[in-house]
Protein backbone atom coordinates (compact mmCIF):
# COMPACT_ATOMS: atom_id res chain seq x y z
CA UNK A 1 0.00 0.00 0.00
CA UNK A 2 1.44 3.37 -1.05
CA UNK A 3 0.92 6.50 1.02
CA UNK A 4 1.04 9.98 -0.48
CA UNK A 5 1.49 13.19 1.43
CA UNK A 6 -1.06 15.92 1.01
CA UNK A 7 1.49 18.69 1.50
CA UNK A 8 5.02 18.84 0.23
CA UNK A 9 7.30 20.96 2.36
CA UNK A 10 10.50 20.78 0.30
CA UNK A 11 12.48 20.88 3.54
CA UNK A 12 15.66 19.93 1.69
CA UNK A 13 15.45 23.00 -0.58
CA UNK A 14 14.41 25.81 1.77
CA UNK A 15 14.94 24.84 5.39
CA UNK A 16 12.49 23.20 7.75
CA UNK A 17 9.41 23.62 5.55
CA UNK A 18 7.65 25.89 8.04
CA UNK A 19 8.28 29.02 6.03
CA UNK A 20 7.51 29.29 2.33
CA UNK A 21 10.40 29.72 -0.03
CA UNK A 22 11.26 33.35 -0.71
CA UNK A 23 9.93 34.69 -3.98
CA UNK A 24 12.45 35.48 -6.65
CA UNK A 25 12.77 39.25 -7.13
CA UNK A 26 11.58 40.60 -10.43
CA UNK A 27 14.27 41.65 -12.94
CA UNK A 28 13.50 45.36 -12.40
CA UNK A 29 14.18 45.14 -8.67
CA UNK A 30 17.37 43.18 -9.29
CA UNK A 31 18.58 45.86 -11.73
CA UNK A 32 17.72 48.61 -9.24
CA UNK A 33 19.70 46.87 -6.48
CA UNK A 34 22.66 46.52 -8.84
CA UNK A 35 22.50 50.23 -9.65
CA UNK A 36 22.24 51.16 -5.96
CA UNK A 37 25.34 49.07 -5.25
CA UNK A 38 27.19 50.69 -8.15
CA UNK A 39 26.34 54.16 -6.80
CA UNK A 40 27.50 53.05 -3.34
CA UNK A 41 30.76 51.88 -4.89
CA UNK A 42 31.29 55.42 -6.17
CA UNK A 43 30.73 56.79 -2.66
CA UNK A 44 33.97 55.11 -1.53
CA UNK A 45 35.87 57.98 -3.15
CA UNK A 46 34.19 60.29 -0.62
CA UNK A 47 34.97 58.19 2.45
CA UNK A 48 31.73 56.19 2.60
CA UNK A 49 32.78 52.57 2.86
CA UNK A 50 30.65 49.43 2.82
CA UNK A 51 30.12 49.61 6.59
CA UNK A 52 28.17 52.84 6.21
CA UNK A 53 25.71 51.92 3.43
CA UNK A 54 23.10 49.33 2.59
CA UNK A 55 20.91 48.71 -0.43
CA UNK A 56 17.52 47.00 -0.25
CA UNK A 57 13.91 47.26 -1.33
CA UNK A 58 11.95 49.66 0.91
CA UNK A 59 8.21 49.02 1.06
CA UNK A 60 7.47 52.51 2.42
CA UNK A 61 9.23 54.19 -0.51
CA UNK A 62 8.07 51.43 -2.91
CA UNK A 63 11.54 51.44 -4.45
CA UNK A 64 15.04 50.14 -3.98
CA UNK A 65 16.84 52.48 -1.60
CA UNK A 66 20.51 53.15 -0.92
CA UNK A 67 20.81 54.08 2.77
CA UNK A 68 23.88 55.91 4.05
CA UNK A 69 24.69 56.27 7.74
CA UNK A 70 25.94 59.81 8.44
CA UNK A 71 26.65 61.92 11.49
CA UNK A 72 23.10 63.29 11.17
CA UNK A 73 21.31 59.98 10.78
CA UNK A 74 20.30 57.80 7.84
CA UNK A 75 19.83 59.35 4.42
CA UNK A 76 18.17 57.30 1.71
CA UNK A 77 18.61 57.68 -2.04
CA UNK A 78 15.71 56.01 -3.86
CA UNK A 79 16.32 54.46 -7.26
CA UNK A 80 13.52 55.93 -9.39
CA UNK A 81 11.86 54.81 -12.59
CA UNK A 82 13.84 55.62 -15.75
CA UNK A 83 13.67 59.30 -16.67
CA UNK A 84 12.89 60.46 -13.13
CA UNK A 85 15.17 62.36 -10.71
CA UNK A 86 16.73 60.55 -7.73
CA UNK A 87 14.76 61.49 -4.59
CA UNK A 88 16.51 61.75 -1.22
CA UNK A 89 14.73 60.92 2.06
CA UNK A 90 15.67 61.63 5.66
CA UNK A 91 13.65 60.42 8.65
CA UNK A 92 10.96 59.09 6.34
CA UNK A 93 10.36 62.40 4.55
CA UNK A 94 11.45 63.45 1.09
CA UNK A 95 13.87 66.34 1.51
CA UNK A 96 14.95 66.86 -2.07
CA UNK A 97 16.26 65.27 -5.23
CA UNK A 98 19.55 65.12 -7.06
CA UNK A 99 20.11 67.34 -10.09
CA UNK A 100 20.17 64.39 -12.45
CA UNK A 101 17.73 61.87 -13.84
CA UNK A 102 17.99 58.13 -14.19
CA UNK A 103 18.97 57.67 -17.82
CA UNK A 104 21.42 55.47 -19.67
CA UNK A 105 23.71 58.48 -20.09
CA UNK A 106 23.96 59.22 -16.37
CA UNK A 107 26.99 57.47 -14.90
CA UNK A 108 26.69 55.89 -11.48
CA UNK A 109 29.88 57.68 -10.40
CA UNK A 110 28.26 61.02 -11.31
CA UNK A 111 25.17 60.12 -9.27
CA UNK A 112 27.44 59.14 -6.36
CA UNK A 113 29.27 62.49 -6.55
CA UNK A 114 25.97 64.40 -6.55
CA UNK A 115 24.69 62.38 -3.59
CA UNK A 116 27.94 63.02 -1.67
CA UNK A 117 27.63 66.75 -2.41
CA UNK A 118 23.99 66.66 -1.30
CA UNK A 119 25.06 65.13 2.02
CA UNK A 120 27.95 67.57 2.38
CA UNK A 121 25.65 70.55 1.81
CA UNK A 122 23.48 69.36 4.71
CA UNK A 123 26.52 68.98 7.00
CA UNK A 124 25.95 65.24 7.09
CA UNK A 125 29.24 64.34 5.46
CA UNK A 126 32.78 65.65 5.79
CA UNK A 127 34.67 65.17 2.56
CA UNK A 128 38.43 65.58 2.99
CA UNK A 129 39.84 68.28 0.76
CA UNK A 130 36.51 69.83 -0.24
CA UNK A 131 36.43 72.24 2.69
CA UNK A 132 39.97 73.55 2.27
CA UNK A 133 40.57 77.09 1.10
CA UNK A 134 42.64 77.38 -2.08
CA UNK A 135 46.29 78.15 -1.39
CA UNK A 136 48.06 80.85 -3.43
CA UNK A 137 50.17 78.26 -5.25
CA UNK A 138 46.95 76.55 -6.47
CA UNK A 139 45.43 79.72 -7.88
CA UNK A 140 45.92 80.68 -11.51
Amino acid sequence: MTRTALFETHADDHGCGCVPAPAEPDPGTTADIMQARAIAGGLAEFGIGPRRWSAAYDHQAAAVVLRVDTSRGLYALAIPAPGQPFPVRHRGERIGALDCRRTYGTADSYTAALFAAFLRDRAALDIPGWDACPAPQNMV
